[in-house]
């Protein structure tokens, strides 16, 4: 009788973004791509023989009797409590008769089973203190050792938690080695992400659309019929694997396109990133599946995740047997200075994220493109990112919104939707900066004049351009024509003028940008 055993780390981000400290960070990150990916193989028992697939912090196993499968569970959990303190598993069981069960159906009961353990939360609580000691400020933890490798603070109190996070984020992961070009070392601190006059990071959350609705394709591709369902589970599983490490391959394949990219772009990069001095402006943190999280220097960061986007929707995998499909996702921005808290800037980037999959549910229900959207992070202007942008970023005078995003990367349709597009994005910043008229550009100050006159209202802003003489500029996109800055209820400018400061443009050599 087979057993199903589907397990995962919990609360992953809580464990990797507890503190603002990037080698923290970084080491927890790695510790949990460790755990599931490399722990079994480690232990030396052939587990990962039994693998149907990993990533985004879980995984599926399938064992041939119940003895082989709770000596499994009892070696991973066993290493795992003594090496890496505060990693949470949750592991469940579920068995299936092979002949008589579709294996579709129990894996999906299995999730639910584990959903159902993770809700419960059994056993979880527990006295980490007696308060009388002093604790780790990074995990709230009594503390047990000093970092001694902390060049500012080397007599920094730390848990046993931080010192294995630490000691994990000087090794370096294959994983994120392969992901960066060629003969580049990665970087560990987020100073070293920036250079220049603006020291600011930007956080790229990714996170894949409609997955769900993917996994239920390739579903739909086995027709158990009656009788020996064995034959089919067989065939399932082995799709599962192959669909699972396609889907995987895919967004590291688009990571490491973005980071050769940057790469390509080195000369432009020169005033503002260190990359000319071996500091490869990207730091991967999380790359686990369809959940991507890096950090950039803050003026590729918008850039860099629609060029991922645009790679990973470019190409087709193939689901099964031919039928084929293409990975869209949206992706979050968050810019912010180099001494922002790393965790609020992950936070807003996950919002962003979450904002482009609403926009688009509610656009197109099932259909599936690839958005993104980003927010300049100021210290004083707080709350969740519909509330900032419902008080800061409505004309006063009629109400209308100031910005376009979030912005379709690859939505080519003509429809009321299509022009809030990353496309008329570069349109409108390329006009701002580059369009020239009888060999004039747009004076600077004038920008940020206009700035905070389109704050008043479309009134407001068309005097300002027929004064300044400078309407020419600020022509309509080829799918919303308007003589101003204004199209229906929307700027379609300002985006443009926020970010022009800290936006550089990455050519894709050898192949066109937009």
């Amino acid at each position: 009788m087979p057993y199903l055993v589907l397990w995962e780390i919990s609360r992953k981000q809580n464990y990797i973004f507890q503190s603002n400290k990037l080698k923290e960070n970084r080491g927890a990150s790695i510790i949990i791509e460790y755990v599931i990916e490399e722990l079994p193989k480690k232990l030396g028992k052939g587990y990962e023989k039994l693998l149907i697939y990993n990533g985004g912090g879980n995984s599926l196993y399938e064992f041939d009797n119940l003895e082989e499968t709770k000596a499994f569970i009892k070696d991973v959990s066993e290493k795992t409590l003594e090496d890496f303190p505060g990693v949470e598993l949750f592991m469940i069981i579920e068995e299936y008769d092979d002949k008589k069960d579709k294996v579709t159906e129990k894996i999906k009961d299995a999730y639910k089973k584990l959903e159902r353990k993770k809700n419960r939360r059994k056993y979880s609580g527990g006295q980490i203190s007696f308060g009388i000691e002093e604790t780790c400020e990074s995990s709230g933890l009594p503390a047990s050792c000093m970092d001694r490798r902390d060049i500012d603070n080397p007599s920094r109190l730390i848990s046993n938690e931080t010192n294995v996070k630490i000691e994990y984020s000087y090794d370096d992961s294959k994983k994120f080695e392969g992901l960066l070009p060629k003969g580049i070392r990665g970087i560990r601190e987020f100073r070293e992400l920036v250079k220049g006059d603006k020291k600011h990071i930007a956080v790229v959350h990714i996170d894949g659309n409609r997955m769900g609705q993917k996994m239920e394709q390739l579903e739909d591709c086995f027709d158990y019929g009656k009788g020996d369902k064995s034959k089919t589970n067989r065939e399932y599983l082995k799709a599962l694997k192959y669909f699972s490490l396609k889907i995987k391959q895919s967004y590291e394949d688009a990571f490491r396109t973005m980071t050769n990219i940057i790469n390509q772009n080195k000369d432009n990069l020169e005033d503002d990133t260190k990359i000319k001095e071996g500091f490869f402006p990207v730091i991967p943190i999380i790359v686990a599946g369809d959940d991507i999280t890096y950090v950039t220097n803050g003026k590729i960061g918008i850039e860099s995740a629609k060029i991922f986007l645009q790679h990973l929707s470019s190409k087709e995998i193939v689901i099964y047997n031919g039928k084929t499909t293409r990975l869209n996702a949206c992706a979050g921005v968050a810019i912010g200075h180099v001494s922002t808290p790393f965790s609020s800037l992950y936070q807003m980037a996950e919002e962003l994220c979450n904002n482009g999959k609403r926009k688009l549910a509610l656009d197109y229900g099932d259909q599936d493109f690839s958005l993104i959207d980003w927010h300049v992070v100021q210290g004083d202007i707080l709350g969740s990112i519909s509330e900032i942008r419902q008080k800061h970023y409505k004309a006063q005078a009629d109400k209308k919104k100031l910005y376009m995003r979030p912005l379709y990367i690859n939505n080519y349709r003509r429809d009321g939707n299509s022009w809030r597009s990353y496309a008329n994005f570069k349109v409108a910043y390329g006009n701002i900066t580059k369009r020239e008229i009888y060999n004039n550009k747009v004076a600077r100050n004038k920008l940020k004049e206009l700035q905070g006159v389109l704050k008043r209202g479309e009134q407001a802003a068309d005097i300002f351009l027929e004064t300044n003489n400078i309407k020419n500029y600020f022509a309509g996109f080829e799918d919303a024509q308007t003589e101003n800055c204004f199209y229906n209820d929307r700027c379609i400018y300002y985006d443009a003028i926020e970010i022009m400061d800290l936006f550089i443009e990455l050519d894709r050599r050898g192949g066109g940008d937009d």
